[in-house]
Parts: C-alpha cells; sequence; structure tokens
C-alpha cells in the first residue's frame, strides 16, 4: 500500500516545472495507476503548467481512470478558452471516457465549440455515452489495448467495409471512428 507522503512525493514531482519532464511524465503515470482522490487532486494542480503536451497527458490521464470525482477539473479546463486547443480537445474526451451521463449537457454545449478540434471530440464524446447509454454493461475497453477509447469497435470484422465507413466523409464521426478502432483490434 502507497503512503499519503509518497503520493505526496510522486504529486510534488509532478507539478515542478524543474523536473525534467520525464520525470514528471513518469509520476503522472505513477498516479495514474495508483488512482483515487489523492492521485486525482495532484493531476488536476498540473493545469497550471506552461507545456500542453504534459497538460494533454493529463486530461487523458484522468479520463482513462475513469473516476467521476474528475469530472470537474476537466469540465473548467474543456471550458477554460485559455488553454490550447489540444488541451481542451483531451479534457473533452476524458470526460467521454469517464462514461458519465452527466456530462452530456456540457459535451453537447461545446460540440459547436468555435475550435473545430474541441467541437469534433466533445461530438465523439456525446456520441460516446449516447451509446453507452443504448448498451448497458457492455464492455466498452475490452479490446487488446486496455484502452478507454473515444468510440467502441464496430461490430464488423470485414476489413474492406470498415475501410470503406473509415474513409467516408458523409458518415457521422463515430461511426467513422467505430470503424477506425475495428480495424485497429483485427491488426
Amino acid at each position: 500500500m502507497v503512503t499519503e507522503q509518497e503520493i505526496e512525493a510522486i504529486g510534488k514531482t509532478l507539478v515542478d516545472p524543474k523536473q525534467p519532464l520525464q520525470a514528471r511524465f513518469r509520476a503522472l503515470f505513477t498516479l495514474r495507476g495508483l488512482g483515487g482522490p489523492d492521485a486525482i487532486s495532484w493531476i488536476s494542480r498540473g493545469f497550471e503548467d506552461s507545456s500542453a503536451l504534459l497538460k494533454h497527458e493529463l486530461a487523458y490521464c484522468l479520463g482513462q481512470m475513469r473516476d467521476a470525482r474528475a469530472i470537474p477539473v476537466l469540465a473548467d479546463v474543456l471550458q477554460d478558452t485559455s488553454q490550447e486547443p489540444m488541451v481542451r480537445h483531451e479534457a473533452g474526451e476524458a470526460l467521454g471516457a469517464i462514461g458519465n451521463p452527466e456530462v452530456l449537457g456540457l459535451l453537447k454545449q461545446y460540440s459547436t465549440d468555435p475550435v473545430v478540434e474541441v467541437a469534433e471530440t466533445c461530438q465523439l464524446a456525446v456520441g460516446r455515452l449516447e451509446w453507452l447509454q443504448q448498451h448497458p454493461g457492455e464492455a466498452t475497453c475490452a479490446g487488446p489495448y486496455l484502452s478507454v477509447d473515444p468510440a467502441p469497435p464496430a461490430a464488423e470484422q470485414d476489413v474492406g467495409r470498415l475501410r470503406e465507413a473509415l474513409l467516408d466523409e458523409a458518415r457521422p464521426l463515430f461511426e467513422r471512428y467505430r470503424a477506425m478502432f475495428a480495424l485497429r483490434n483485427v491488426g
């Protein structure tokens, strides 16, 4: 069992801009693996950093933790237009990954954001949450990579049909992502 003091030491490494980025990333992924409210608190402090790459990964990790206690900070990041688009985009994706329908209204609101990366990511997150509501109890990270993806893989296994769906720009983005993750899973 990891002590509070050990989590604090890891958290201090994460938020210390004087530390090498690789040490900070190691701290981030350690906190992600540990989980819990203290880990979420330390990860959340990192959004004050100047590194967009680090903040993107902070949001990613909070989403992959699938802990609803991360929703308030992710919602704040999504709504903060002073954050870099790639950070806001990842906050939207993370909210979808957590899978809590309470954020559906917020994600719908930002699915028309003037920043296209943010808007499209929020559209995907809305699609994921609506899919989860229509398919309760279905595994959403049962694929070979053990990640929470922005869309569940399509049931289709025919590579030609999946390729066609992925490349069809007339299809909704959510369907195209489902095809992409199905293709990834079949290798």
